[in-house]
């Protein structure tokens, strides 16, 4: 009896005990952050977007003014040396080496999809301004600044296969060398520029983009990157008069009339000076936070600038700045002017403005559900959406109730008997 009471006691002290170290052993369920699906944001590379877009955008301006004098050349061939590299390279860096089905319908809607809207746009707006255009090119062969969605999604493509070789950069370079011997390659489907500067999207793979945002963390880096730019500058000032289709990448070795060996070599050099001041770019470009959304929105800037520059063009301001105003004056109001345009294009307000047609796939589908709503104007209904949920039905009222009741006629009769 003794021992009963023992263990009853003992049960009675434990089972209190042992609840309460389960509930405090117990992993908190609810307090569970949810993993994200967005990708982490680095901002020396937001900030470094901006740079170079804005870099794109003087580039563009400048190409107007390339032979207005030596200075305007020497820093139409700076910028050139090294502001699409450096693009192809955070591209690079920010890619996944694994293509999921999730990420090839964003390649198909965020960057093929674009593609094929602006390159529709710009030949009909370059129609309108010239009076005559030339619709010869079709899809295939990517007009003006359209070439980097298409290399884009080239690399991107690409980038599976040769993430598992274990010399993947060394024959990667050793294509770009050789895919200036080909003469079938050139402009269409923008297959030169995608063999050549693709090392660069590659290296930027492997490099990472932790990496490049701690690039410039020591000041020793940030002051070598100024060297490395400064000896890019000095060397474009000598080379001023250098053929830009060098830094173009678009085209052959035959057309620039030059043997293959001392072609392969000129791209060889031009490609280790492009990757060497790209870096150095990242490197000088701030690492907080702060200011950093206006790269989030380059694409926006990128796709629509285009149309402005051709405007100014078919408007004859180029011409009237090199007929009135000295060349430095005019070099000084382009670069001006190309860091207003990109930042004003990096705003939110035109990021929504543009976004039909920078991101169409979303607005396609909501005029698309707002068409299948309406069917009095002739079109065949469609089946409701997954997500939305069938409208609730109504509830039968207390009348029918009273009326569908198997009893009511028996509680009816007691009634009239009471």
């Amino acid at each position: 009896m003794i021992g009963e009471s023992a263990v009853n006691w003992t049960r009675t002290l434990y089972r209190p005990l042992r609840r309460v170290g389960q509930h405090a052993l117990r992993k908190p369920v609810a307090r569970t952050t949810r993993i994200s699906r967005q990708p982490e944001r680095y901002p020396a590379l937001d900030h470094a977007r901006f740079v170079l877009i804005a870099l794109v955008v003087i580039g563009h301006l400048l190409e107007q003014l390339a032979d207005s004098g030596p200075f305007a050349a020497a820093l139409y061939r700076w910028i050139y040396l090294f502001h699409m590299p450096a693009f192809v390279l955070v591209s690079g860096a920010v890619s996944k080496a694994n293509l999921t089905r999730r990420r090839a319908f964003a390649l198909a809607t965020c960057v093929l999809l674009p593609y094929v809207v602006f390159q529709t746009l710009y030949p009909a707006w370059d129609a309108w301004l010239s009076g005559s255009g030339d619709w010869s090119q079709g899809y295939l062969t990517p007009y003006w600044l359209l070439w980097y969605l298409l290399s884009l999604a080239s690399w991107r493509v690409l980038l599976p296969l040769f993430a598992r070789l274990k010399f993947a950069l060394p024959l990667a370079v050793i294509i770009a060398l050789a895919a200036g011997v080909a003469p079938w390659i050139d402009y269409p489907f923008s297959l030169s520029r995608t063999l050549v500067f693709f090392p660069l999207f590659l290296l930027g793979h492997r490099i990472g983009a932790r990496r490049l945002q701690q690039l410039g963390a020591a000041p020793t880096r940030r002051f070598t990157a100024v060297l490395i730019l400064f000896a890019a500058a000095v060397g474009a000032w000598f080379l001023r008069d250098l053929d830009p289709e060098w830094l173009y990448a678009s085209m052959g070795y035959a057309p620039l009339q030059i043997a293959p060996l001392a072609g392969a070599v000129t791209r060889l050099a031009l490609l280790s000076a492009s990757a060497l001041c790209a870096l150095s770019v990242l490197a000088l470009v701030p690492r907080r936070a702060r200011h950093a959304g206006f790269g989030r929105r380059s694409l926006t800037a990128y796709l629509v600038h285009g149309f402005l520059v051709l405007g100014l063009a078919a408007a004859g301001a180029f011409a009237w700045l090199a007929q009135t105003l000295p060349a430095w004056a005019g070099l000084v109001l382009c670069v001006t002017a190309g860091a207003a345009i990109a930042a004003s294009l990096s705003t939110r307000w035109a990021d929504r403005i543009f976004a039909p047609l920078i991101c169409p796939m979303p607005w396609m589908l909501a005029v698309g559900e707002i068409l299948a709503r309406h069917r009095s104007w002739g079109l065949a209904p469609a089946r409701p959406f997954l997500s939305r949920r069938a409208p609730p039905r109504d509830r039968p009222s207390a009348d029918r109730k009273r009326e569908a009741s198997p009893i009511r006629p028996r509680m009816e009769q007691n009634k009239r008997l009471y």
